[in-house]
């Protein structure tokens, strides 16, 4: 796999040597988690293709190697699986237009949030490649933006990080520091924008979420915590940490990942933004090209059945998906 570059390499020296270690560990991640390699690469490619050719319900989709990989390396190349989430990806979008689209970095509303870091990556931990993503609640102004605004943030981080391929392969981390978070962050939340964010994004989105640190959870948000893991799997519940002290948390997260204000080795959040707002400047042409290159006929009566495919899990049995199954190595 060539080594590819990205703006968020590694916590540390950026220094060629780092860069060959994360490249060697990322290559690891493919092949033992994911099962990758050139061939099934390849030919899981040109099924997906196949089948955005033979889907009459999609109008327009993109094709290149990056997109798609995102949904094949989540569900492990699993070409039958890949293609029921990037359907249900394109629906959702078009569903929820209020989260998923105009999602421009240079936006006014957006640019506030962005600049006033409630939401960015610190760096790449060496140990397991993965991108950390801090979210800092209190930093949310919660009395101008509702959740529809949280949600944006949080699609135009995710589909910003999705276009590089190390973060595809080694997933997320994401800290999410609840210090000083007040009532305001829990009641901008509706009960639809709620169930629908958990019902729907985080089952159509092709993230592949590793870890979920919580940090300094007031009391009265407990409630809403419990309800958000009512929609949980077992896999996911396993990957949430709850810690109670700012010390809990920098005993457990890579001393030169946190930045400076939580005790870390990590430059400021100041400087941090200022990076990650540049990366985004990077990618802000491909943000706003998703609205006129993706597309699906969500009246279309034509929707995707499912089945049991004899592995525990659902794929889609009618199309072009039933003829590529055999490419399926789940």
């Amino acid at each position: 796999m060539a080594r590819e570059q990205t703006f968020f390499p590694s916590v540390g020296t950026f220094g060629d040597d780092v860069a060959d270690a994360m490249a060697t560990l990322l290559e690891e991640i493919g092949r033992t988690e994911l099962r990758e390699d050139d061939r099934v690469r390849e030919q899981s490619l040109a099924g997906m293709r196949e089948w955005i050719r033979q889907n009459g319900r999609i109008r327009r989709c993109r094709t290149d190697d990056r997109f798609l990989l995102r949904f094949l390396r989540v569900k492990k190349f699993s070409v039958p699986r890949a293609c029921e989430m990037l359907e249900k990806y394109l629906t959702v979008r078009q569903t929820h237009p209020r989260w998923f689209t105009r999602l421009d970095p240079d936006a006014p509303e957006l640019a506030d949030v962005l600049d006033a870091c409630c939401l960015l990556p610190i760096g790449r931990d060496p140990t397991t490649g993965r991108i950390v993503i801090l979210g800092v609640v209190r930093n949310f102004d919660a009395q101008r933006y509702n959740s529809d605004m949280m949600i944006r943030l949080n699609m135009l981080v995710a589909e910003a990080l999705l276009d590089e391929e190390p973060n595809q392969i080694a997933g997320f981390t994401h800290i999410f520091d609840n210090g000083s978070m007040t009532m305001a962050h829990v009641t901008c939340w509706t009960l639809d924008n709620l169930a629908g964010y958990l019902r729907s994004v985080i089952n159509c989105v092709p993230v592949r979420l590793k870890e979920n640190r919580f940090v300094s959870v007031p009391t009265f948000a407990a409630q809403i915590s419990k309800y958000c893991l009512s929609f949980a799997s077992d896999k996911l519940r396993s990957r949430i940490h709850c810690h109670s002290t700012m010390e809990e948390l920098r005993a457990a997260v890579h001393p030169e990942l946190l930045p400076q204000e939580y005790g870390g080795k990590g430059p400021t959040l100041k400087v941090l933004n200022a990076r990650f707002r540049e990366f985004l400047a990077s990618k802000r042409k491909m943000l706003l090209e998703l609205d006129s290159e993706l597309e699906i006929d969500t009246k279309d009566p034509r929707e995707s059945a499912t089945h049991d495919d004899g592995h525990g899990g659902d794929v889609v049995a009618d199309g072009a998906v039933g003829s590529f199954r055999q490419l399926s190595i789940d």
